[in-house]
Formats: structure tokens, C-alpha cells, sequence
């Protein structure tokens, strides 16, 4: 097996579209024991590799993938910015508070902005809850012109009211 996840994982540093294609298909097919691998090659300098192993590890819908994708929020490549988002939306509400997280950081590139509030958009969407306690950071992240020292309190505060409704803090109050 070990023989056959390798030669998979070379396939993804392919000139060939349709064997990185195939290569990427088999690997979400093998899952778990492809994932660590596949993630190596998101530290990849070539574009074209981190691009397949990102596509590869959000069709997995790996949950251990959360932080590298959201370090991916960061990539200079639009492309493989769009797919990390995708991962996390893959992986539901609970890439939100990573996401939220990674909103504590300054300085924030114009495509991580984007993404995250592509990602926070998304995953509000379908569930209320979640929508109240991320809007007030998705208006600001919706702001063309945005002091950069507004972000990281919203989301602060978006990250303790996860927290208190996820249960990981007391009640306030209590």
C-alpha cells in the first residue's frame, strides 16, 4: 500500500493533467491514510502541487485539515485560496472558529479578507445561529475601506460567543 500511495502522491507533481486527475481521484478514495502525504505537498514551491493536494484534501472533507487550510487563506494564488475555502466549507460550522481565529492576526493579505468572508458567508447560510454571531464580522470584512485594527475585535468577541454557545465557557453571569 505504502508503494502504491507514493507513486499516487508523484502523480500529483504530474505533467499530465489527466494522471494528477486520476492520482487525486484515488487518493480521495483512499482517505485517511493518504492525508498526511497529501499535506506535506501544501508546503510545496510549486503552484500547480499545492494546488492538487489542497483540491485533494478538501474533497476528503479531512477535518484535521481545518489549520492548513486556513493557513492557505494566505496563499498568494487565488486558486488555491478558493480551494482551502472550499475545504472549509466542506467542513461545516466547525471550520468557523478557526476561521475566526486566523482573523486575529495582522497584518491580513486582501485575499485572506476575501476568503474568510467567502467561508464565514457560506457557512452562515445555513445555520442561524451561527449567521448571528459571525455577521457583525462579515460587514466589516465587507467594508472596501477598512482599518485593519477593526477586524481582530469583532472576531474576538464572534470567537468567545462561539465559545459560550459551543460550551467551552461558563454561562455569563453564572
Amino acid at each position: 500500500m505504502e508503494e502504491l500511495l507514493g507513486k499516487l502522491v508523484g502523480e500529483l507533481a504530474s505533467k499530465d493533467g489527466m494522471a494528477r486527475k486520476r492520482a487525486r481521484e484515488t487518493l480521495v478514495l483512499v482517505g485517511e491514510p493518504a492525508v498526511a502525504p497529501i499535506r506535506a505537498l501544501l508546503a510545496s514551491p510549486e503552484r500547480q502541487v499545492r494546488w492538487e493536494a489542497v483540491k485533494t484534501l478538501a474533497a476528503m472533507i479531512d477535518a484535521p485539515s481545518v489549520e492548513a487550510f486556513v493557513q492557505l487563506l494566505e496563499d498568494p494564488r487565488s486558486e488555491v485560496r478558493w480551494l482551502a475555502g472550499d475545504g472549509l466549507i466542506n467542513l461545516g460550522p466547525r471550520s468557523a472558529g478557526p476561521v475566526l481565529r486566523s482573523l486575529l492576526h495582522e497584518p491580513l493579505s486582501p485575499g485572506h479578507r476575501q476568503m474568510a468572508r467567502r467561508v464565514l458567508r457560506q457557512l452562515s447560510s445555513e445555520n442561524e445561529v451561527l449567521a448571528e454571531i459571525t455577521h457583525p464580522v462579515v460587514e466589516v470584512l465587507d467594508m472596501e475601506t477598512l482599518d485593519p485594527g477593526v477586524i481582530a475585535p469583532k472576531a474576538e468577541r464572534a470567537l468567545g460567543e462561539l465559545d459560550h454557545v459551543t460550551g467551552r465557557l461558563p454561562a455569563l453571569g453564572g
